[in-house]
């Protein structure tokens, strides 16, 4: 519908929408969740928050951390894109979804740039254009869908006479299940999680997902959003990557202030309606165990509710909790200075 390739044309004739090529830093994250959730894990499957150490083929080690430094214990896959949390992506990328996968992933997705298959991958180590990480995330909200950008609509002659025209090329890529679990993780993103401030500081109220980006030292600061009808994207850098932002200009400050404004004036001058995103057969809500993961049984002490691909739902009820005594035994566990009861 529009790109900005920069600031003042007559300054600079470099499209920095389709020629750049950048680190995307955490807004690649969803290509790598894309790939777990497309595998079989759930938005409640569980990795540890935990420092790891990868030996890299150079011989040196890579030590990746949480942007605030933090670290915890299990965390559910809709939790860690949420916060956006480094160590767990890593761990996904060197235990579930390797290297290779999150690249055929990003292939398939439209990012056509090199990706070097390495554990790094998982926190957008590796440059894209703008145009096409913007591409990739309208698969989400087009139920699986990809659509190649296209700028030149037709060709005229000087009579008008049209010489040639353009139609969009689009092809699935996802199925639509996945693609609709991944709207339901962004849309945690943007309404309670590093994009929160869409909702709290600009009411940007409709159904939308995002995704924030920072690189190393705040070089690239990244926000990407979507509804069923629109994706908006922003990037801000300077063209010299060894410059950077400056001090706390991650992409939830310095370009979700710029992409939020521009959807919300959009689609309220094109007049779309608010719509929500279709919701596939194929998927189906669960209550479950916080405990087991499993399908929670009258005993249970903690339950939850998340969505499924009805593939690869839990199967059988909770084993944890198959009595009162259990429930009872948990209850204990989780009340400070309660006195433990013994069976």
């Amino acid at each position: 519908l529009a790109m900005i390739g920069g600031r003042d044309f007559n300054e600079s004739k470099y499209n920095r929408a389709v020629q750049a090529i950048r680190q995307p830093g955490s807004v690649f994250k969803p290509i790598v969740y894309t790939a777990a959730v497309d595998n079989g894990y759930m938005p409640c499957y569980e990795k540890l928050n935990q420092p790891i150490v990868v030996q890299q083929a150079d011989g040196s080690r890579w030590t990746p951390s949480n942007y605030d430094g933090s670290i915890g214990g299990k965390t559910t896959l809709r939790e860690a894109l949420r916060r956006s949390l480094n160590l767990v992506s890593a761990r996904l990328v060197q235990e579930d979804v390797p290297p290779r996968q999150v690249v055929h992933y990003a292939r398939s997705m439209g990012i056509t740039t090199p990706l070097d298959a390495v554990d790094a991958i998982a926190l957008g180590s590796t440059g894209v254009k703008p145009i096409e990480i913007t591409a990739a995330f309208g698969v989400f909200a087009n139920r699986g869908v990809l659509v190649s950008p296209v700028s030149i609509l037709r060709v005229e002659d000087r009579f008008g006479n049209v010489l040639s025209t353009a139609s969009p090329q689009s092809r699935g890529v996802l199925s639509e299940e996945t693609a609709y679990i991944m709207v339901d993780m962004l849309r945690s993103v943007a309404q309670e999680g590093t994009g929160s401030a869409s909702v709290s500081q600009f009411g940007f109220s409709r159904p939308a997902g995002g995704k924030t980006g920072t690189t190393n030292g705040c070089t690239d600061a990244w926000y990407i959003t979507f509804t069923p009808q629109m994706v908006v994207s922003t990037w801000v850098g300077h063209d010299d990557p060894s410059m950077n932002l400056g001090e706390r200009q991650t992409g939830s400050n310095a370009a979700l202030p710029i992409t939020v404004p521009t959807i919300k004036s959009a689609l309220d001058t094109l007049g779309l309606p608010v719509q929500e995103f279709t919701r596939p057969s194929g998927v189906v809500d669960l209550a479950i165990c916080n405990e087991s993961k499993m399908l929670a049984g009258k005993y249970c002490p903690d339950v939850v509710t998340d969505i499924f691909d009805r593939r690869y739902q839990p199967q059988s009820e909770c084993d944890l909790h198959k009595n009162a005594r259990s429930m009872i035994r948990e209850s204990a566990k989780t009340k400070p200075g309660r006195k433990k009861i013994k069976y």
